[in-house]
């Protein structure tokens, strides 16, 4: 809790000026941050959730004032991750900069170039700002594209979900249960302006594979989907796309309560990769049931 300096008047009698005098000023304890947070920002529809200004950051505080951050950042060509070690200075700011380059398979690179600043506001909350340029190399041929200014926002959650219901307009912010080499995975939800959609949603996720790999990347429901009266959002999405020589099934699942004060639910992904000719499977993945939770 913040405290002010009081300001204590004196008595004033019928022969006395009256005088004010000022308390010595208390100095404000270094906010000290524990645990993960989760959270980033999310553009409003018709803008492409793929594009500029989406992103997702985790955060997870350690002890002397250590912090790691993940986050993953998307522009028009591509999308970045971002993998930092820093620390929480006193007045409980932070920041970090620098070149991630990732390979996700032989033919693609993608490298992203960051600055990435904030400052915790309480033991619980956080806010700052991203900027990326990324470049995406596909088989030599180079493209690319930049995040813009993104102001995102993180929370470490509580339980707690207060009126049943979702607030117009709303942000929640928080974690899913699945961990990754450092910050728990992140979560961010945006609730359309009537307060009757989930405008739209964004976290990380992982599937374990049956050839013992493990995947990992975002995820989102599908834009504007109806809240019930009770602030609860059901969603169920199957589709397939291409990849080389393989047709990917997908089948999604994601849950929400919202609240006044906070939101919880599940999302679950499988995978299954066919050979185009043959409809032989070569792999399947999945994460099963994960719980997250957020706050406003």
């Amino acid at each position: 809790m913040r405290l002010q300096a009081l300001l204590l008047g004196t008595l004033a009698g019928p022969l006395l000026a009256a005088a004010t005098l000022a308390a010595p000023a208390i100095a404000e304890a270094p906010i000290t941050p524990a645990g993960n947070f989760g959270g980033g920002a999310l553009v409003a529809p018709p803008r492409a959730i793929d594009g500029a200004g989406n992103a997702i950051v985790a955060l997870q505080a350690l002890p002397k004032r250590r912090l790691e951050i993940e986050a993953t950042v998307r522009g028009r060509c591509a999308g970045g991750d971002i993998f930092a070690a820093t620390k929480v200075s006193a007045d409980g700011s932070f920041q970090a900069d620098g070149t991630v380059s990732q390979q996700p398979d032989p033919a693609l690179k993608i490298t992203t170039t960051y600055k990435l600043s904030g400052r915790f506001t309480s033991t619980g909350a956080a806010a700052g700002t991203l900027t990326a340029t990324l470049e995406r190399s596909l088989e030599g041929k180079k493209t690319t594209c930049r995040s813009g200014t993104v102001k995102f926002a993180l929370r470490r959650p509580t339980g707690g979900l207060g009126e049943p219901g979702a607030p117009k307009a709303a942000f929640y912010y928080g974690t899913t249960a699945q961990k990754s080499t450092g910050p728990n995975r992140p979560i961010v939800l945006r609730v359309s302006a009537n307060g009757g959609r989930l405008s739209r949603a964004l976290f990380g996720q992982s599937v374990e594979c049956s050839d013992d790999r493990v995947a990992i990347g975002i995820e989102a429901p599908q834009t504007g989907v109806a809240i019930d009266s009770r602030g609860r959002v059901t969603d169920h999405e199957r589709y397939e796309f291409t990849q080389g020589e393989a047709v990917v099934h997908v089948d999604d699942r994601f849950t929400a309560e919202l609240g006044s004060r906070g939101a919880r639910g599940t999302f679950s992904l499988t995978s299954r990769a066919a050979d185009r000719a043959s409809g032989r499977t070569i792999q399947t993945c999945k994460s099963g049931t994960v719980r997250w939770r957020a706050s406003r």
